[in-house]
């Protein structure tokens, strides 16, 4: 639709404001305080917008009705930032320290709002309505924003949820999709070892939590190799290990501390890992006479997308950006988007489109301090989401 296109590239100065101004004040999750507050200001321009605000901590829902019957479909938009030194030299560099939109999600929230300005001039075109979740706390903490709204009741009423992320390992002008799996669960634990500590000359006299530790570690590892099938996906990775000091040479420590992450795309492996983290460190703990404490986080549950939502993406991808531009994920990631609570409340996808600068391609990626993106993303994300939603209002009137 050459006038669609034409009136959504008219938005691009006004949205690259937007856009600046978010990366500019970026805050964590659950900490979104001026974002909602900016998000709901730029929303009272929009006219026959509705506004759901101040609940979910700093969830914003926004909702605009068309002017004849069809589906609600959503879209979700996730408006938090990373606990990141922002180190590039722009105007709109963070004002934030030690806090950066190292992920994308000031590029999803100003595509959203276009989404929300366009419709609101343009009702004629809207079937059913629009119903736009500003989302808090995707990167955590537990238990995520997702999972809050979603068990708030404010989108039960949502026929199809869409989901979309920035890439920056991809050039601006395209599109990557996966069908299935696409994004693994996530659960990250705590685990503490308490022993009793002594002198490094006397370990008899000790219940050696490090050693103890150290054992838990390898016995969680061999788990992985020798009690799953090696064909679904896992991964169990300790990252913090923690016990006694650096001049404490001759002093055999009293507590251990380890934390970690798994990731798996099957339900039943994940159940069955997070049981034998607990059995296992319980049943080493009680050999070496040391007590244990554990504490897990479910953050996100597994990201699957629906086959028929996919072919709608690659339809619309392949008219707005050229069928060469549109490809496939050959493997799903081990990263996580809570976006997967949606889908236990409607039928949800997600996709991928590419935002990198040419000379950023292939240097700067995710959560790097240097992340930025190419600003012509803006106006392709409008046209995507747009075109998308016309695609499941027609499929959803056959």
């Amino acid at each position: 639709m050459a006038d669609r296109k034409e009136c959504i590239r008219s938005y691009k100065g006004e949205m690259v404001c937007w856009r600046r101004d978010f990366h500019k004040h970026p805050e964590t999750g659950f900490e979104e305080i001026r974002t909602s507050r900016r998000i709901v200001e730029i929303l009272e321009d929009f006219p026959g917008v509705s506004v759901v605000k101040n609940f979910c901590k700093t969830a914003v829902i926004a909702t605009i009705e068309g002017n004849s019957d069809g589906p609600v479909i959503g879209i979700r938009a996730d408006i938090d930032a990373l606990p990141i030194v922002d180190q590039k030299d722009v105007d709109y560099k963070s004002q934030n320290p030690g806090v950066c939109h190292a992920c994308g999600h000031d590029v999803h929230t100003t595509v959203a709002l276009g989404v929300l300005k366009y419709y609101s001039e343009h009702r004629d075109e809207l079937k059913g309505a629009l119903k736009v979740v500003f989302q808090p706390a995707e990167e955590g903490p537990a238990p995520g924003g997702a999972k809050l709204i979603t068990d708030s009741g404010q989108v039960d009423d949502i026929d199809v949820m869409i989901g979309f992320h920035t890439n920056p390992d991809h050039p601006v002008g395209t599109m990557l999709l996966r069908r299935n799996e696409m994004l693994a669960s996530a659960d990250n634990f705590i685990i503490a070892i308490k022993g009793t500590g002594g002198h490094g000359a006397y370990p008899h006299q000790t219940k050696d939590a490090l050693m103890t530790g150290v054992e838990v570690y390898n016995a969680l590892q061999n788990m992985l190799t020798r009690e799953l099938d090696p064909v679904k996906s896992t991964v169990l990775s300790i990252c913090s290990f923690n016990a006694g000091t650096p001049k404490g040479t001759n002093v055999i420590p009293p507590v251990v501390t380890m934390s970690g992450t798994v990731r798996t795309f099957d339900s039943e492996v994940r159940t069955f890992v997070l049981k034998r983290i607990k059995e296992i460190l319980e049943s080493v703990c009680v050999l070496r006479g040391c007590s244990s404490e554990i504490d897990i986080e479910t953050i996100s549950i597994a990201l699957k997308n629906e086959d028929d939502m996919i072919d709608i993406f690659e339809s619309v991808g392949n008219e707005v950006l050229g069928a060469e531009n549109v490809s496939y994920m050959e493997l799903p990631e081990m990263g996580y988007d809570d976006f997967a609570y949606y889908g236990l409340k409607s039928k949800a996808s997600y996709f991928y489109f590419g935002t990198s600068k040419v000379d950023d391609l292939g240097k700067i990626t995710f959560h790097h301090p240097l992340f930025d993106v190419d600003e012509e993303c803006l106006c392709i994300g409008v046209e995507l989401l747009t075109g998308i939603m016309d695609k499941i209002t027609e499929n959803m009137e056959v």
